[in-house]
């Protein structure tokens, strides 16, 4: 009796074993599709939450990566994008640019105006540029000593926004996957393709702007101050790359970038 009553309790856990293992591989899956899901939603967003940075100096322009992080036009990117460095000095003239076609941004822009694609017939899109100010925190431009710039767009909201995904300091571990959004970078005009690449956390760095984290993956040249989102929100920003040189060919988009964790708490004050 008591053999049997065990194996029943054998069997009776094996199928609850089994149901579990269903429901979980179901859940991922589930997840997994969700979560491209997201991403496919993100890149069709029109605005978009995701900014081209540009600072002005007397002769050169400086130009980056930024998402907005508040419906009020608060602006995560780069602080090093203020430097011009062959003038010497930092730009304190700013404007922030929403590409697509424009619908549903708010009035106060300075400049809009509509490219064409030079291999592309009759298909366009629109650039849409906002003043915006460099926020300092007791009198420096980087925030909280790293490389990080608040911007705030010179205009009344609501402005499309990317939601934290932490209100605290996040944990992160080796091997996680996060995607890096950005545009490829406007050298020239008629080039806004966006993109969302997944790249992994292999380690650390100590910079001159505090302890950063390392990712490795593709991205473009000028992709520094690009949102990197963890399940479709804001956890970091890319400050710097550092790109496989080959010989003969030069270097080559595919290496190691340097990013900043973010979260809400560190400008919730400054909003």
């Amino acid at each position: 009796m008591i053999n049997i009553f065990l194996k029943i309790a054998s069997l009776e856990l094996l199928r609850i074993f089994i149901c579990l293992f269903l429901a979980s591989s179901l859940s991922k899956k589930s997840w997994a599709d969700n979560k491209l899901g997201y991403l496919e939603g993100l890149a069709q967003l029109d605005p978009k939450p995701f900014v081209v940075v540009e600072a002005s100096g007397k002769k050169i322009k400086n130009r980056g990566q930024g998402v907005v992080v508040s419906k009020q036009g608060h602006v995560l990117s780069v602080a090093h994008v203020a430097w011009l460095e062959t003038e010497g000095n930092y730009s304190d003239n700013f404007r922030i640019s929403f590409r697509g076609k424009g619908n549903g941004l708010p009035k106060g822009e300075v400049h809009k105006h509509t490219t064409t694609f030079a291999d592309r017939e009759d298909a366009a899109f629109k650039e849409i540029y906002y003043k915006a100010d460099l926020i300092r925190t007791q009198e420096s431009r980087f925030l909280l000593g790293q490389d990080l710039g608040l911007f705030k767009i010179k205009a009344k909201g609501p402005f499309p926004y990317l939601e934290f995904f932490s209100e605290k300091k996040p944990q992160i571990e080796i091997g996680e996957t996060f995607h890096l959004s950005h545009y490829n970078f406007p050298h020239r005009a008629g080039n806004p393709f966006f993109l969302i690449n997944p790249v992994e956390v292999v380690g650390v760095a100590q910079t001159s702007s505090g302890l950063q984290y390392l990712a490795r993956g593709h991205y473009r040249i000028g992709s520094s101050g690009g949102a990197i989102l963890k399940d479709g929100k804001l956890i970091g920003i890319q400050s710097s790359a550092y790109t496989v040189n080959a010989k003969g060919i030069g270097e080559i988009p595919l290496g190691l970038i340097s990013f900043h964790l973010v979260w809400h708490e560190q400008i919730k004050r400054l909003e």
